[in-house]
């Protein structure tokens, strides 16, 4: 009797995994379809218990972000989307968030959030072990679990759908496509021989330009100075291309200082709501170009030739009015620093710091997390300081508050930008 209870407890359970059709997209994944391991963590913020355990969970599907307080599109994307989707599915799905931060850093981003009043109302746990486990090299990785326990994809966020979500929580058949793997291109060979040996339909010029080739990191040059006689720039944008031909000696043209004026923007730069995976297929491309030693002081000017062969567009430089973000001090302003203290910066999302650095490293980090703006120092502050702010730095208001406490002042004006205009072509 016993033996025919075992046989009947396993034909259930085959059904049971069968029940649902996630189709995936094929890849190399080893985890897909395995009974996930019970991960007990101890280590949570905002969670009604003091541990929790995955088989708690058991009976509902379970969806995990990999994130870190330094993830800009963890936190503008990424977690604001998982909130919708767990107030708008309630408790038929579970979401756990998984930090790759210290327990000490995400419980202040959490307070910081908390007092910002934008809380975060989703649960987080902190466990390298999981991270291990799924081999987790980048963040904005999400983990399907069904409610079973096994595990059904590893996706990146353009998966982390209504849709999607829906489909999995009610065991019908969704199909998941699973995050690649990256490998860098070896650039000890052309780009236009690697693409060639992938699918010669890749190659569309002669002079190395190609189609995006799957697989590849998306790799470019940021800074120009003493560029040579190579450059190189794989699974790029146009637009991304033009700001590196037109940019100079301190890089390429800055993101915050590029304006499209162009029937069909959605060629140049992804729209807001684009299936990144997909529109990259066709509107991001790799570029090659080596010239000789007479020729690498010419090397930005023959890009720009090439771009204007193939894409054709119509680009040059021209002031235009902008709003810019203004950093001022008043007058007399003196800001401390410790000078016997060991110099340092620290970059977090939920306030930034430097000690005993000079004022062009704390404005860095202001820079960084407000890159689509344009920002001025005019303080005239050039010696060391010691800041510590709290505050959500891409939160303007909260910043201004934050600086008015060090006699800095952070205000939108009007200035004349020296930007880069891409047009259609001239007719």
């Amino acid at each position: 009797m016993q033996k025919l209870h075992s046989i009947i407890w396993l034909l259930l359970l085959v059904n049971i995994v069968k029940a649902q059709s996630v189709s995936i997209y094929k890849t190399d994944s080893f985890r897909i379809n395995q009974l996930s391991p019970n991960f007990v963590f101890d280590t949570l913020i905002n969670y009604k218990k003091e541990t929790l355990a995955l088989a708690d969970w058991k009976g509902k599907p379970v969806i995990i972000d990999f994130w870190g307080t330094h993830c800009l599109s963890c936190l503008k994307y990424d977690i604001p989307n998982l909130e919708n989707f767990q107030t708008r599915f309630g408790d038929s799905v579970r979401v756990l968030l998984i930090a790759s931060n210290s327990l000490e850093k995400v419980s202040r981003f959490y307070e910081s959030r908390k007092k910002a009043n934008k809380p975060l109302v989703l649960p987080c746990a902190i466990k390298q072990a999981v991270f291990d486990y799924f081999q987790i090299k980048e963040l904005g990785t999400h983990v399907w679990i069904d409610d079973q326990g096994y595990i059904k994809a590893i996706t990146d966020y353009s998966q982390v759908t209504e849709q999607n979500i829906a489909a999995f929580i009610n065991k019908k058949e969704v199909h998941l496509r699973e995050k690649e793997k990256l490998s860098a291109i070896d650039f000890k060979r052309y780009i236009v021989t690697v693409a060639n040996e992938m699918d010669s339909n890749n190659v569309l010029f002669n002079s190395s330009l190609t189609k995006y080739l799957k697989g590849k990191t998306t790799s470019y040059p940021y800074f120009l100075k003493n560029v040579g006689t190579h450059l190189e720039a794989t699974n790029v944008t146009i637009g991304l291309l033009y700001r590196i031909a037109f940019g100079d000696s301190t890089g390429l043209v800055p993101y915050n200082r590029w304006v499209i004026e162009s029937a069909h923007p959605e060629t140049i730069k992804m729209p807001p709501n684009a299936d990144f995976n997909e529109w990259r297929k066709d509107n991001t491309f790799c570029y090659e170009l080596r010239v000789s030693k007479e020729k690498q002081h010419e090397i930005l000017k023959i890009m720009q030739d090439d771009l204007k062969r193939m894409f054709g567009a119509n680009v040059f430089f021209e002031n235009r009015v902008q709003k810019c973000l203004v950093l001022t001090a008043d007058k007399n302003t003196h800001i401390q620093a410790d000078k016997t203290a060991r110099p340092k910066v620290s970059y977090n999302a939920e306030g930034s710091s430097v000690i005993n650095l000079p004022f062009a490293k704390f404005f860095d980090t202001i820079d960084h997390y407000n890159q689509e703006k344009i920002i001025f120092d005019e303080t005239g502050i050039t010696e060391n300081v010691t800041i510590a702010l709290d505050a959500q730095m891409n939160d303007i208001n909260a910043l201004s508050e934050a600086l008015k406490k060090y006699g800095l002042h952070l205000e939108y004006q009007d200035r004349s930008i020296k930007m880069l205009i891409i047009g259609d072509p001239v007719k």
